[in-house]
C-alpha cells in the first residue's frame, strides 16, 4: 500500500487548488452531448457519473480509421489487449478479459468458450459511441462485470433518408467493407446494416509455411426497427447475425500436416416495449435471445482422416423488466428483474447443460444538495448451480466547483463458475492429460480407474467443496477536471481484493506421466493502481493527450509462502538454490506495471483535414515459469516492453459527406514471434467512406 501516499498527491493536489476556482459559463450544449447511460442503467451527464468511465465517440473513431472493436480499445488507457491463441480479449484494472462483460446495447454478448470473447467479431462502423464502465458493476449488470463493462451503443438513424458506404484495404489483404442504409419519419424508423471482413492472415515464421492467423472471411448483418405508438407508448427491434469462416493449416509432426475449416455463428434479437406512465413513471420490457455456434473440422492432408472434429453450443435467453420513478427531482429510484435460462452443448462436455437463474436489482440516485450525488443500490442474484449471490454499490461524487468533481466508490462483484469450470470432460490425445470440470470430476476419475489409467489419486473426488462464484471487493477513487474548452484531466485510485479465485490444480497422476486437473476455489488475490488521462486543445486544429497506468498485481498466498520462506528459485548460472524475497516476485502473469499512451491530433475543420498520431506503450510482463516455481521471479521470464506507434491522414471532401483516409498501425513495424502473437508487424490501409442524409 505504500506506493498510495505519493500517488494520492494526483488526487489531493488539484482538489485543494480547483476548489478554489469557479466559472460562471456552462457549455450545456456540450454537456447534453456527453450523456452516458452504462454506468447507471439511467442517462446521466459524464461529469457527474460518481463512477471511472470513458465515453468514446464515433467520430474520434472515425477519425483514427479504426474499424474492429479491439483496434479501438488497443488504444484506451488503462486497458491492454491480452493475446490468447482463441482471440484477443481486454484486460482492465488487472483482471483476466473473462471479467469484462462485454454489450451491445445493453445486450450481453455470449461465445466465451475459453473465457475470452474474440473483441475482432465486432465491428465498429454502425456505433454511435462506446462506453466502458472501470470497477465491479455486478450490482446492476450481475456476473461477469467484476472488472467492468464495455457497451457499444448503435447508431440511430437521423430524419428522412439516410446511408453510407465505407471501405478499408491493406496489407496482408485485410478487407472491411460496409453498407448502411435507414429510413425514419416521426413514428416509425427502420435500418439496415451490412459488413464484411477478410484477411488473407500472417506468419510471423514465414520460413514455416504455416501461417499464425489463417485466412478468414466474415460477415456481420444488423437490423433496427422502432415504431412510436403515442407519445407514451415505443416498441423497437433489434436483430443481429454475424458469421466468420477460416481456413486453418499447422503441423502435426515432421513433414506432416492438417488443414481443414472452422465456422463462428452468433444471432441474437431483442424485442423492447417502453411505455412512459408519467413524466416521473417510465418502464421497459425487454426480451433477448442469442445463440452461438462454432464447428471445426481438421483432417491430415495425406490420406483426409480425421484428425479433430470440435463443436461448441451455446444459447442465452433473458426476460428483464426495469422501472425508473422519479420521486422528486433530485431522487430517482430504478428497479428491475429479471429471468435467464442458459444451455451449452460441446465436444468437450458429456451432455447438455443448462442453467437457470433469477435476480432483481434496485438503485437510488440522490442530489441531497445540489454538488452532491450519491448512488446507492445492490443486486441479488439466484443460480440453479452456485450459491446465491448479493452484490452492493455505494458511489458519490461532489462538485467542488463548476470545473472540478471528486468521485468515490465501494462495491462487490462477482464472477459465477461457467460452463468450462463445472462440466468440462477433455482429455487431450496427443499429450495425454485430462480436465474435468467440478461436477465430471468423480465420474471422469472413476472411468479413467477403470480403464487402468490412475496410477495415483491426489484428491478423492468426493471430497472436493462445491464450486463458489468469485467474489470481490473494490474501492475507487478520482476525479474529472474540466475547464471551458480546452483540458479535460480524469484519475483514480483502485484497489480490488478477488476471493475464491478459481484455478486448476491436480487430483491425479496418470499411468502415462501426465496429470488430471480439476477447479478448485483456491486464491485470494489483489489489484492495485493509479490511472490518470488528459486531453489539452494546444491551439485551434491542434490537440495533444496521453495517459497512464501503473498496476500491482499479485496472489496473496504467493505473498504469504515467500514471507514464510517456502518459496525458492534456481540460480541459472551457478544452479545454485535460493530463497526468493518479496521484491524477486513479479506478481501474476501478463500484467504489466507500466503502460501509458501519448496522442497528438490535428483537426483543422475549415479544410477537413485531419491528423492523428498515437504512442501506445506496454511495460514488460511476465509470460512464463522457467524455474518451475509456478511464479514470475526471474528476467528471462518476462518479455521486453514496446512501445507501438498508429498513425492516419484524412481528408473530407463533397461538404463533409466524402472522407479519404490513410492508416498505418504499428509504423515501425514491432515483432515478438515467441510471445506476441497478435502484432502481424506494420499495417498499412487506405480507405474511404460516404454518407448522405435527406430530409
Amino acid at each position: 500500500m505504500k506506493f498510495f501516499f505519493p500517488l494520492a498527491l494526483i488526487i489531493t493536489i488539484p482538489a485543494a487548488v480547483f476548489a478554489q476556482q469557479d466559472t460562471t459559463r456552462k457549455d450545456s450544449t456540450k454537456q447534453l452531448k456527453e450523456v452516458v447511460v452504462t454506468g447507471t442503467r439511467t442517462a446521466k451527464n459524464l461529469q457527474q457519473v460518481p463512477i471511472p468511465i470513458t465515453r468514446i465517440t464515433s467520430e474520434e473513431i472515425k477519425k483514427r480509421g479504426l474499424v474492429r472493436l479491439n483496434e479501438v480499445l488497443s488504444e484506451q488507457t488503462g486497458i491492454n489487449i491480452l493475446d490468447d491463441p482463441h482471440g484477443q480479449g481486454i484486460q482492465i484494472q488487472g483482471f483476466d478479459p473473462a471479467y469484462t462483460l462485454i454489450l451491445i446495447d445493453g445486450l450481453p454478448l455470449i461465445g466465451r468458450s475459453t473465457g475470452i470473447l474474440e473483441l475482432s467479431r465486432i465491428t465498429t462502423n454502425n456505433i454511435d459511441r462506446i462506453e466502458i464502465v472501470k470497477g465491479p458493476t455486478s450490482s446492476l449488470y450481475g456476473s461477469e462485470a467484476m472488472a467492468g463493462v464495455v457497451n457499444i451503443i448503435t447508431a440511430e438513424p437521423a430524419k428522412g433518408f439516410s446511408g453510407g458506404v465505407a471501405g478499408r484495404y491493406g496489407t496482408n489483404k485485410n478487407a472491411d467493407v460496409s453498407l448502411n442504409s435507414a429510413y425514419k419519419t416521426n413514428k416509425f424508423y427502420i435500418s439496415g446494416f451490412a459488413n464484411r471482413y477478410s484477411s488473407a492472415g500472417y506468419s510471423l515464421q514465414p520460413a514455416s509455411g504455416i501461417p499464425t492467423v489463417s485466412p478468414f472471411y466474415g460477415y456481420t448483418l444488423n437490423g433496427k426497427s422502432a415504431y412510436r405508438f403515442d407519445d407514451n407508448t415505443s416498441l423497437k427491434l433489434s436483430v443481429r447475425y454475424y458469421t466468420n469462416n477460416q481456413d486453418s493449416r499447422f503441423t502435426v509432426e515432421d513433414n506432416r500436416f492438417a488443414s481443414g475449416k472452422g465456422t463462428e455463428k452468433d444471432f441474437n434479437i431483442a424485442p423492447v416495449l417502453t411505455h412512459r406512465f408519467s413524466k416521473k413513471d417510465v418502464s421497459v420490457l425487454q426480451l433477448y435471445r442469442s445463440v452461438y455456434k462454432t464447428n471445426s473440422d481438421i483432417r491430415y492432408e495425406d490420406n483426409n482422416a480425421v484428425y479433430d472434429q470440435t463443436f461448441f453450443n451455446q444459447t442465452f435467453n433473458r426476460g428483464e423488466i426495469q422501472n425508473d420513478y422519479a420521486i422528486q427531482d433530485n431522487l430517482k429510484l430504478t428497479a428491475g428483474a429479471g429471468a435467464q435460462y442458459e444451455t451449452v452443448e460441446a465436444t468437450r462436455y458429456t451432455k447438455q447443460q443448462s442453467f437457470t437463474s433469477g435476480y432483481g436489482y434496485f438503485q437510488a440516485d440522490w442530489l441531497p444538495v445540489k454538488k452532491l450525488d450519491l448512488i446507492a443500490g445492490g443486486r441479488f442474484d439466484a443460480h440453479s448451480v452456485y450459491k446465491s449471490q448479493f452484490s452492493p454499490k455505494l458511489a458519490a461524487s461532489y462538485a467542488l466547483s463548476d470545473k472540478f468533481t471528486v468521485l468515490a466508490s465501494a462495491g462487490k462483484g462477482y464472477k459465477a463458475p461457467d460452463f468450462r469450470q463445472l462440466y468440462l470432460n477433455f482429455t487431450n490425445a496427443e499429450v495425454g492429460y485430462s480436465v474435468f470440470g467440478y461436477e465430471e470430476a468423480q465420474a471422469g476419475i472413476n472411468r479413467l480407474k477403470q480403464a487402468g489409467q490412475i496410477e495415483t489419486v491426489l484428491i478423492d473426488p468426493s471430497t472436493l467443496k462445491r464450486l463458489n462464484a468469485e467474489s470481490s471487493t473494490a474501492f475507487n477513487f478520482g476525479f474529472r477536471y474540466k475547464p471551458a474548452g480546452k483540458l479535460y484531466w480524469t484519475a483514480n485510485l483502485f484497489r480490488n481484493n478477488i476471493n475464491n479465485l478459481i484455478e486448476t490444480a491436480a487430483i491425479a497422476l496418470k499411468t502415462n506421466g501426465q496429470s488430471v486437473f480439476s477447479y478448485f476455489n483456491l486464491n485470494k488475490v489483489y489489484t492495485q493502481g493509479v490511472e490518470t488521462d488528459l486531453t489539452y486543445q494546444l491551439f485551434n486544429p491542434l490537440q495533444i493527450g496521453g495517459g497512464m497506468q501503473y498496476l500491482e498485481a499479485y496472489d496473496q498466498d504467493v505473498l504469504d509462502q515467500i514471507k514464510a520462506g517456502k518459496v525458492f528459485t534456481k540460480d541459472p548460472e551457478t544452479n545454485l538454490t535460493k530463497t526468493l524475497k518479496r521484491s524477486d516476485y513479479g506478481g501474476l502473469l501478463g500484467r504489466s506495471k507500466y503502460t501509458y499512451n501519448i496522442r497528438l491530433n490535428y483537426n483543422d475543420e475549415k479544410t477537413g483535414l485531419n491528423t492523428s498520431v498515437r504512442a501506445i506503450y506496454r511495460g514488460r510482463y511476465g509470460y512464463k515459469d522457467s524455474d518451475g516455481n509456478g511464479i514470475v521471479n526471474r528476467d528471462d521470464e518476462y518479455t521486453n516492453g514496446y512501445m507501438l506507434i498508429n498513425a492516419s491522414v484524412s481528408k473530407l471532401f463533397l461538404k463533409d459527406a466524402l472522407r479519404l483516409q490513410i492508416t498505418a498501425q504499428n509504423l515501425f513495424n514491432h515483432k515478438d514471434p515467441q510471445v506476441i502473437l497478435n502484432l502481424p508487424g506494420r499495417l498499412i490501409n487506405a480507405g474511404l467512406a460516404y454518407n448522405f442524409n435527406k430530409q
